[in-house]
């Protein structure tokens, strides 16, 4: 029995064995593949070179270098340069064209649009808030110092009507011009017989000889004297404030009295109520203000850019917090003609008719001015005659680089051709742009899709949105500081130096990735340097580097 176990012991150690040597080669097997397979993704990937007949150049796809003879890295990003045959259609003289195919034309979602000529308009969005309109407004002030007797409209906010009172006032001043104008009557005959409740008061007049016959008609010194004091003291009451019928009133009853009722010149709602019983006044100070509730304006503050946009009758439209989602239509009436010396804003004044009176004084509002263009891009005056609109296209056509906008215009009769134009472009209208230069009624413009095909173009080292007429990068126009002279020899020396430093001959390599990182490095730490600020509780000079600065 036990030999026959261990036999089978024997039997089944073998296989074991067998199965491990087994396993370990196709291990090792599939380990060396792998290796292998590693090393040869570690090897370094080969450009292919473009088909096509002409002379072997090399690009740098960042475009930071005009195109080179020797292959390489690009001195200036360091990337890798990529070889391309230079056609004779690809002439840096020649337009910036470029030819798609059916399928490339759907893979990059290339959209056209027409050049069209319509009426268009500018937005400017300012801000401001509801008020009342000053043609529609009124104080009350008072024309004789004096005390308020009596108030008869309490509270701000009450509607009065034109000829309601307001408040009585007692002046002293008042009360003396009213005795001489009694006085002045006792000499008048005629003003007595009509007063009422006194018919005793002609015994206190003067007496009065007869006249002749034939005389009825003529007046006594006297009497004309009189008179002429009359209108005289007439005219004073007048400027003091009192109407008309309460003169009247007041020659009519014969007493003075002192007390002047001051009446609301106009309809409206009483804004401001500074009455108080008992309370003294000067000439002049304001006691109501009135304004009609009808008649509102919104008055928006602009800066100076938006001066040469704005224009009396225009249509502008404003929206409140109040009424959400609602918006409300006026009309430009006033342009304030001086700045403000502090905010650098000057105000523009809305009317708007409100027949609801649902807007109210001190409302804060978002307002649009529809600026409309003449076909030079120029906004349209008062006078001037209505055209037919300037050229327009989308907001999304042109490429514009800070200085000159390139448009991609879908060339006539050509299937797929693309062409590059500079365009000058106007000003901006809502969706729109106004082009005054480069494109006529009716070519097709890229929409979407041009950026696509400028990226093409670049690698393709023809004229793009980032070449400058002179040759020059786009890059040239972000300058750091100094004039734009300065900056451009500074790039322009630099670039030669690289360029020289890469002649054949001149014993230098290309600039390596080594290299790259250090000139990075570098620059990253000067920049460290540069902003680099002073800690806590030490001194010294921080206008030279860090490391050359002595701290106290």
């Amino acid at each position: 029995m036990k030999e026959s176990n261990r036999k089978y012991l024997s039997k089944k150690g073998i296989v074991l064995l067998f199965a491990a040597l087994l396993l370990g080669v196709v291990t090792g097997l599939f380990l060396k593949g792998s290796e292998k397979q590693a090393k040869e993704g570690v090897e370094p990937a080969k450009i292919e070179v473009s088909e096509g007949s002409g002379a072997l150049v090399h690009v740098c796809p960042m475009n930071c270098v005009p195109p080179m003879d020797k292959a390489g890295k690009c001195p200036i990003c360091g990337m890798e340069l990529v070889p391309l045959r230079v056609g004779p259609g690809m002439d840096k003289a020649g337009p910036s064209r470029l030819k798609l195919t059916p399928e490339a034309i759907e893979l990059g979602s290339i959209q056209l649009a027409k050049v069209v000529r319509k009426p268009v308009d500018a937005q400017v969005k300012l801000f401001g808030q509801i008020d009342y309109d000053p043609a529609h407004m009124s104080y009350v002030t008072t024309f004789m110092p004096g005390v308020i007797d009596r108030i008869y409209v309490k509270r701000a906010g009450q509607f009065v009507r034109w000829g309601d009172p307001l408040f009585d006032i007692y002046s002293s001043d008042l009360l003396e011009t009213q005795r001489q104008l009694v006085e002045a009557m006792k000499f008048v005959p005629s003003f007595l017989a009509f007063q009422r409740g006194l018919p005793h008061v002609a015994i206190e007049s003067p007496v009065q000889e007869r006249k002749k016959p034939g005389e009825s008609g003529k007046r006594s010194p006297e009497e004309k004297t009189a008179l002429r004091t009359i209108n005289a003291i007439r005219h004073k009451l007048l400027i003091m404030g009192l109407p008309k019928r309460d003169i009247d009133e007041l020659m009519k009853v014969g007493e003075p009295t002192g007390i002047a009722t001051l009446y609301a010149p106009m309809y409206g709602q009483v804004v401001v109520q500074n009455a108080f019983e008992g309370t003294y006044v000067n000439r002049g100070a304001p006691i109501f203000t009135l304004a009609d509730p009808q008649h509102v304006w919104a008055k928006l503050d602009a800066y100076e850019a938006d001066y040469p946009w704005i224009r009396k009758g225009q249509k502008v439209t404003f929206e409140t917090e109040v009424y959400p989602g609602e918006r409300f239509k006026g009309k430009i009436v006033y342009v304030d003609p001086v700045f403000d010396p502090t905010t650098r804003t000057f105000n523009i004044g809305v009317i708007y008719p409100d027949r609801g009176g649902r807007l109210k004084a001190g409302m804060l509002v978002r307002a649009v001015i529809h600026a409309g263009l003449r076909a030079d891009g120029k906004v349209v005056g008062t006078g001037d005659k209505a055209d037919s609109g300037p050229l327009v296209i989308p907001l999304s056509a042109p490429l514009i680089t800070g200085k000159r906008s390139v448009v991609y215009v879908a060339v006539a009769g050509e299937e797929g051709v693309f062409e590059g134009r500079e365009v000058v472009l106007g000003p901006k209208a809502k969706d729109h742009y106004v082009v005054l230069e480069g494109l006529k009624e009716g070519d097709q413009v890229v929409v979407n899709g041009n950026f696509k095909i400028d990226s093409a173009v670049q690698i393709l080292a023809r004229p793009s949105m980032m070449d400058m007429e002179d040759g020059h990068l786009a890059t040239g126009y972000h300058s750091p500081g100094g004039s734009e002279r300065m900056d451009s020899d500074y790039r322009t020396q630099r670039r030669a130096s690289r360029m020289k430093s890469l002649e054949p001959g001149s014993g230098k390599e290309s600039v390596s990735s080594e290299d790259t990182e250090k000139i990075v490095g570098r620059k990253q730490r000067q920049r460290r340097d540069a902003i680099s600020r002073r800690k806590p509780g030490t001194y010294g000079d921080n206008t030279r580097p860090l490391s050359q600065r002595r701290v106290q």
